[in-house]
């Protein structure tokens, strides 16, 4: 088969796809499910992870243990930050995070935090 360059051997140029008339655009859920299988669970699980240590650290008196975790909690809040934000409203993103934030500090603050999430962090 001879295509477009008109040379036998070359692969014939792939159509590139378009959306069509009967593909429904993602909705907003759809799209924050995305964010999150791509980035956001792995940037929520490791920070809930290095909240939990820091807290165990901090509970058991291991300074040393605090700081070297402490900057490990540092160093991985920073790198999430620099991921893209979820496809949602800022000033909802940005509220949302005080709030989960606030409940985690508040429940490190009253050693009862969890490895649930940071939006779960009191235990019962």
């Amino acid at each position: 088969m001879v295509n477009a360059t008109n040379h036998p051997n070359a692969a014939a140029p792939k159509a590139t796809p378009r959306p069509s008339a009967t593909t429904p655009a993602q909705t907003p859920q759809q799209k924050f499910l995305a964010w999150y299988n791509a980035t956001g669970q792995h940037d929520v699980l490791t920070l809930t992870r290095d909240t939990s240590t820091v807290t165990a650290d901090e509970n058991s008196g291991d300074t040393a243990a605090l700081q070297r975790d402490g900057t490990t909690l540092r160093n991985d809040s920073i790198a999430a930050i620099a991921h893209p934000n979820p496809p949602i409203d800022p000033a909802d993103w940005g509220n949302a995070m005080t709030a989960s934030m606030l409940g985690a500090g508040l429940g490190a603050v009253m050693g009862k935090l969890t490895t649930t999430g940071l939006g779960s962090a009191f235990q019962d």
